[in-house]
């Protein structure tokens, strides 16, 4: 399975068969979209907590230290 890891968009073997189409879509999103795609061997894409953005780019970035 590809998914879109901003919106809704995926592709499994279900809607599409080859695996080089399936590439290639994803790929096509993303040029159009700028979206992450990932790739999983489920059959559903993870879900992510619903918290907004702030909370995960505050986590990752180091906080300053006032040396």
């Amino acid at each position: 399975m590809k998914y879109c890891l901003t919106c809704d968009w995926y592709t499994t073997p279900a809607d599409e068969p080859s695996s080089a189409t399936r590439s290639r879509d994803a790929i096509d999103h993303h040029v159009e979209t700028g979206h992450t795609i990932d790739s999983s061997n489920g059959i559903v894409p993870p879900q992510l907590p619903d918290l907004p953005e702030e909370v995960f780019v505050r986590d990752l970035i180091p906080a300053r230290s006032n040396d």
